[in-house]
């Protein structure tokens, strides 16, 4: 239960079987590449970054139509649903299974194939939509009964089809019933246009123009030759045949789309083809041989080597020593037991450890499994939560990171069951149990209860300070920074309480004493580091001025009764409502179910949320800022993560 050691390697291989070499690392999978291109040990004796594989683009272009293939396909492909599709979740492959399986599959005819139907499809859809325009630009001419070709023929004649504003339109009607020599008609309006016809004879064309200039004229460009009803029935009628064309292409799609799941699986294949040689990438090279370098568990150099032997045979030379424990460069990658791994996330999303710290995970977890608990204390909601993952983790086939994600709410809902009974609360009291604390009475003794945990929880944090300095052999620093801070607290704490309650004087001298000596303490050390004596003497008093952070590190520890409380008050409340309304009758007691469904659901959420966030802020601000520094960088495993497949 601990970060896992690590092995540094040196490989040197020819060039000609870095492929096959890849290829069996990538099935042991625990390989952590360095980047030798930044050594600049190496690059000073004149070796080159290794040549980016051609391969590499051409994968890349294959990933690119792959996945393009996949978005088309997904939209014929009927998924099943419901609690039989949850339950089978994706597919499960090793490595050689992947590579086989793959080397079946003829994704680029396929992905040519649905290409070819789609760009078809798209041609036909953009031909819809520009026949829809030339129908919306004909439809409001419908009123025009002559064939349009007809239009331009009469003799002497000058022809306007447009639109003015339909704001000028009593304007526009005036000005041309004036003029003698011409014919309009209002073909149709709307909203914003007025849709004209105008036909001037002889002289007084040029009127006409300067009339129709005069109100905002904008001349319409109607095709076709018919009249504009009989160009729409015919535009129409293209329309369909270009619908029915599409539905055929729809037909040939919905048949290629069982092939979907085969190509998830070459484009999961291809992600780790492209993992492969994009890792050449940390490589230098000679002239033929290449120079790798990299991280592996110590506890799997064997394996390691044997990969080695069946992909280059005898003609390798490889290197393998243990790191310096000091080295901020190696990688971690952490080893724990099944319930405390379940809290990795935790200590991942703060910042993985430095090879040379401790794993805060198993530290963190057990007081992160009583926190969480206390915060959302209900053996209701416990109940659900543990049934719940049970049935998830036992009947659903789930990625890892889900599984880990249910584990994680199940261990946790063993905590929200014991305090619910310790509470006496299910669902807020809708059945009565006989709990050690009645919440809404014994808060009192909650927030002491709170506060202890509190102190327990900052005294473990500074333990592990001090085991951290005495095992880097620094036992005096243990002493400066942690136990004198031990003597100051406890002190300052014991001797408060002897304010509130009785205790035997002798009990209030040494506290006293106690305290004193602790805070002497750290004002003499506290500023240790300074060289001159004034800035000794100014670092101790600053830092023993820290201990109203203490303060305030104790008062932060209240949310755990605070949570509590009002998760509980919130679900009496809801039961409170829901027997009012079930008073008023049959119809009251169908709606008080309603209520209580819909209330509880609500509060469970709120509470489980509220305790995650919370029980994180008193474990990264309150515990890790008490020992942790953090920092590590991940160990990256020899593996992609797949988009659609399980891979083991």
């Amino acid at each position: 239960m601990a970060i896992v050691k690590m092995s540094q390697f040196s490989l040197f291989a020819f060039d000609d079987h870095k492929e096959e070499l890849l290829k069996h690392l990538q099935r042991f999978e625990y390989v952590h590449f360095s980047n030798l291109e930044e050594d600049k040990d190496l690059t000073s004796l004149g070796l080159k970054g290794v040549r980016t594989p051609e391969g590499l683009t051409e994968v890349e272009e294959q990933l690119t139509r792959i996945n393009s293939c996949i978005e088309t396909l997904s939209k014929y492909f009927v998924k099943e649903t419901g609690l039989k599709a949850m339950k089978k979740g994706q597919d499960t492959y090793t490595f050689a299974e992947l590579e086989e399986k793959s080397h079946q599959i003829d994704s680029n005819r396929l992905c040519i194939q649905v290409r070819d139907l789609w760009k078809e499809r798209e041609g036909h859809k953009q031909a819809i939509d520009k026949l829809m325009v030339q129908i919306g630009e004909l439809k409001p001419w419908k009123g025009i009964s002559s064939p349009l070709k007809d239009l331009d023929s009469i003799r002497d004649t000058e022809l306007f089809i447009g639109t003015v504003p339909r704001k000028l339109k009593e304007k526009v009607i005036t000005d041309l019933s004036e003029v003698e020599g011409i014919y309009y008609e209002v073909v149709d309006e709307d909203k914003e246009s007025l849709y004209l016809l105008v036909m001037s004879y002889g002289q007084d064309a040029e009127k006409t123009k300067e009339l129709l200039r005069n109100s905002s004229f904008t001349k319409a460009i109607l095709h076709g030759e018919g009249a504009p009803s009989e160009e729409i029935t015919i535009l129409e009628g293209k329309i369909a045949l270009l619908q029915e064309q599409i539905s055929e292409i729809d037909e040939k799609l919905k048949e290629l789309a069982p092939s979907l799941e085969e190509l998830k699986l070459m484009y999961d294949y291809l992600s780790n083809k492209k993992l492969r040689l994009a890792s050449t990438e940390n490589f230098v090279m000679t002239e033929k041989v290449n120079v790798i370098k990299g991280f592996i568990p110590s506890d799997k150099a064997s394996d390691f080597e044997e990969r080695i032997k069946e992909a280059l045979g005898s003609v390798y030379y490889l290197e393998l020593e243990e790191v310096d424990k000091d080295d901020p460069n190696v990688p971690i990658l952490l080893k724990n037991s099944d319930f405390a791994s379940t809290f990795e996330s935790l200590t991942s999303m703060y910042a993985l450890p430095q090879y040379n710290e401790v794993d805060p995970t198993p530290l963190l977890a057990p007081f992160y499994l009583i926190f969480f608990g206390m915060m959302a204390a209900d053996v209701g909601y416990g109940l659900i939560m543990l049934i719940g993952s049970m049935f998830v983790l036992k009947n659903f086939n789930l990625k890892d990171n889900t599984r880990m994600f249910l584990k994680f709410f199940y261990y946790l809902s063993f905590s929200v069951i014991i305090w619910g009974f310790i509470y006496g609360s299910l669902f807020g009291g809708i059945i009565t149990l006989p709990g050690i604390f009645d919440p809404a009475e014994d808060y009192n003794t909650l927030l002491i209860l709170s506060i202890a945990f509190g102190l327990i929880h900052i005294y473990f944090a500074l333990g592990i300070k001090a085991y951290k300095l005495i095992k880097s052999g620094k036992p005096r620093d243990a002493l400066y920074d942690v136990g004198f801070w031990y003597m100051a607290l406890t002190g300052s704490i014991v001797y408060l309480l002897n304010i509130v309650m009785t205790m035997p004087p002798i009990l209030k001298t040494i506290s006293l004493v106690v305290m004193v000596l602790g805070m002497l303490g750290i004002v003499a050390t506290g500023g240790r580091e300074a060289k001159s004596v004034a800035g000794r003497v100014g670092g101790g008093v600053y830092a023993l001025y820290g201990i109203s952070g203490y303060v305030g590190d104790f008062v932060s520890y209240s949310r755990l009764m605070a949570l509590g409380l009002a998760g509980g008050f919130i679900a009496g409340a809801v039961n409170m409502m829901a027997g009012m309304v079930a008073q008023s009758g049959p119809i009251g007691f169908v709606f008080a179910i309603i209520i209580f469904i819909f209330g509880q659901t609500f509060n469970l959420g709120l509470s489980l949320l509220g305790a995650y966030v919370h029980t994180i802020r008193l474990t990264f601000v309150e515990f890790f800022g008490k020992f942790y520094e953090g920092g590590g960088k991940s160990f990256n495993t020899f593996k992609s993560k797949p988009k659609y497949i399980n891979l083991k």
